[in-house]
């Protein structure tokens, strides 16, 4: 029954994260598809980049807030089938935190779907919104360092990507540090190998030194 029911909410959390906002709103706002200019990913930084700061905004809360609804549709259908919740409660003998281990599995499979949306070809963002999210909603003091790490980064040299690679290299360290748990702790490594490899190009500039740089002015010519 419990291989069953994550299964469920591994493919409705993979769903809900394949509903990519970047290229929802430029498709409907702009008429335009993202992917199709600038570093050619469908996240708020080329959203920024090439339609300026409200579809941005518009585009980091709706990748933001797919990882909340899809924790939540998680919790209900472990809540609301007979037998479940109890099979779950004796998870607690193997010091496994069962509410946390739900909002990592089902917010892990979201993220995935933001990377690798089924509706657009299996190209979508990066992950860092949708990432974002899921700390969030699973230890909002993680998620406060994570993301005081990410301003100053960000704010010293101008790289989203390095505050990004960053902040998921952080994850797992921080995610043992402060809940003790080795199926958390795996997940959580599991999640930042893949946000790593999303970012395997950004990584290759980085070395390189031709890495664009954050401007918040609105620009749409294609770099």
């Amino acid at each position: 029954m419990l291989i069953a029911v994550f299964s469920v909410i591994a493919v409705l959390s993979y769903l809900l994260g394949s509903l990519n906002f970047g290229v929802i709103l430029s498709n409907n706002m702009k008429s335009d598809d993202v992917r199709n200019h600038g570093s050619g990913n469908a996240g708020t930084t080329n959203m920024l980049r090439n339609y300026g700061k409200g579809i941005a905004i518009l585009t980091i809360i709706g990748d933001m807030l797919k990882v909340f609804v899809a924790i939540a549709i998680a919790f209900a259908i472990v809540k609301y089938i007979p037998g479940v919740s109890l099979q779950l409660d004796n998870a607690n003998q193997y010091f496994v935190d069962v509410r946390m281990l739900i909002k990592s599995f089902a917010g892990f499979f979201c993220v995935l779907g933001h990377i690798f949306p089924c509706y657009f070809k299996f190209k979508g963002g990066k992950g860092v919104a949708t990432s974002g999210g899921m700390v969030f909603a699973i230890d909002w003091r993680i998620a406060l360092i994570l993301l005081a790490i990410f301003i100053v980064i960000v704010a010293i040299t101008k790289y989203v990507s390095l505050g990004s690679i960053v902040m998921a290299v952080l994850y797992p360290a921080l995610i043992f540090a402060f809940h003790k748990s080795i199926a958390l702790t795996v997940i959580a490594a599991v999640f930042t190998v893949i946000v790593v490899v999303a970012h395997r190009g950004n990584i290759k500039k980085l070395i390189n030194h031709t890495e664009s740089k954050i401007s918040f002015k609105s620009k749409k010519d294609g770099t």
